[in-house]
């Protein structure tokens, strides 16, 4: 076992259950943690230094446990511009979301800083949300989506006033009600709704798929992309676009090559690719999921799959990964196994690449963004301590396995630091959760070819 405690960079005042690199080309150097009730926002220092070093820029108290964390493809770091912008959204435990925002003041006065709820009530999700992310994509960056227990939501974070027709995409999807978070009393219902609400009598009233808001940045600092919210202004409310899935989901990810589809796995061992904007009711039989309409491909591992419906894990779980350098490329993990899909190379669905993962069960399975033959998973099970691997795609029968901290701690989360210090081109850094605190690991070598 390694010396990790001379890579420990980063302690957190509580349990840290979240940690997300932001990978937007001007903010490298930003690490998110969340904890059992604020998030911090740490920016990486430039020096090259034996293992990686940050300071904390921003905190936000958000009084829950945060469940995951996702950047806004908006987002400016300090070191890029003056004219910074940070943009956040994040999941808690209380079943709620949240915008956190902070940019700085125009006169000297202190930093600009806002939290908005959104979600709560009938118009979000009644069960855990495991997962959330941006659309990363320049057409949609104002909006992002959220997978829990019940499913997935679209949101888009700033829609246009109430009236203005221009809001909401008809051609993408007119078989669904308008709705903000008044919930089912709201105006906007029609009667396609009711009768998609009356397929599940305990669903919730979705809207219309928003289009993007493309209003020209009056902002120098980011042209072209739709204006920067006022900080000292009341918030809009969030619309929620839902799609409904019959199995819990654990993860969900966005590729920039990719604008209006996610990836969402859920906790059987089944990986679905997804676009938000096809329409659902009306492409399908009355009575089937919803999520069908949408659906662009599915991917499963069949043992994986005939362990979930047998029984044969003790807890469904797992999680899947997007490489961000090939949309074709999907990796996941669940129970004692890793998978790998080419779209290119469908083969029924089934992956073509699968090898032995963690002992007790994958939690998360991420995608180097610096080396592309570089992937990670980890497991939440404590009976091995706080422990991942690393894995090449070149040689995967022999990963680099870590135990951070012995049992009875776990990994709750980990992410691959992005790029960008010089020294970070002999090695690829992890930032890994365990306990109150993020180490930092180092989790690979020079980058190489692509796979």
């Amino acid at each position: 076992m390694a010396d990790f405690q001379r890579f420990y960079s980063y302690s957190h005042p509580t349990d840290v259950h979240a940690v997300r690199a932001c990978l937007n080309d001007n903010a490298l150097d930003l690490l998110a943690v969340g904890g059992d009730n604020r998030v911090e926002v740490l920016q990486r220092e430039q020096a090259e230094t034996t293992a990686p070093t940050f300071n904390v820029i921003a905190s936000f108290y958000i009084a829950t446990a945060v469940r995951a964390i996702a950047w806004s493809p908006r987002t400016i770091s300090p070191s890029a511009s003056d004219d910074w912008f940070l943009e956040l959204v994040v999941a808690g435990a209380d079943k709620q979301l949240r915008l956190l925002l902070k940019s700085p003041s125009k006169d000297g006065s202190p930093d600009l800083e806002q939290i908005r709820p959104f979600g709560g009530g009938l118009s979000g999700h009644h069960k855990t949300i495991n997962d959330v992310c941006f659309c990363t994509s320049e057409t949609y960056q104002t909006h992002c989506a959220s997978v829990g227990d019940d499913g997935l939501i679209m949101w888009n974070l700033y829609p246009k006033p109430e009236g203005d027709e221009d809001e909401y995409d008809d051609g993408a999807a007119n078989t669904t009600g308008r709705n903000t978070t008044n919930g089912v009393d709201g105006t906007g219902t029609d009667t396609e709704e009711e009768v998609e609400r009356s397929l599940e009598p305990e669903s919730r009233p979705s809207s219309r798929v928003p289009r993007s808001n493309t209003n020209t940045n009056t902002n120098t600092a980011t042209p072209g992309l739709p204006t920067r919210p006022a900080l000292d202004a009341p918030p809009p409310q969030a619309t929620a676009y839902i799609i409904r899935f019959p199995h819990p989901l654990h993860t969900i990810s966005s590729h920039p090559n990719s604008a209006s589809q996610f990836m969402v796995s859920d906790v059987r061992g089944v990986v679905c690719i997804v676009d938000w904007t096809k329409t659902t009711l009306g492409q399908e039989s009355v009575g089937r999921p919803g999520w069908r309409g949408h659906r662009v491909v599915e991917l499963v591992d069949p043992r994986a799959l005939s362990d979930g419906v047998a029984g044969g894990r003790g807890k469904w779980t797992g999680g899947a990964g997007w490489k961000r350098d090939d949309k074709n490329v999907i990796g996941a993990t669940y129970g004692s196994r890793w998978s790998v899909w080419d779209l290119r190379k469908l083969q029924g669905g089934k992956p073509i690449a699968t090898g032995e993962g963690m002992e007790y069960g994958g939690d998360r399975f991420r995608w180097s963004p610096s080396d592309p033959h570089l992937f990670a998973i980890s497991t939440s099970s404590p009976l091995g301590g706080a422990s991942m691997k690393v894995y090449k795609t070149t040689s995967p029968a022999a990963p680099r396995e870590y135990t951070i901290l012995p049992s009875p701690h776990r990994v709750k989360d980990f992410d691959w630091l992005a790029p960008c210090v010089p020294g970070d081109h002999i090695r690829a850094w992890l930032a890994v959760a365990a306990g109150k605190q993020v180490f930092f690991v180092a989790g690979g070598e020079a980058p190489q070819n692509t796979l």
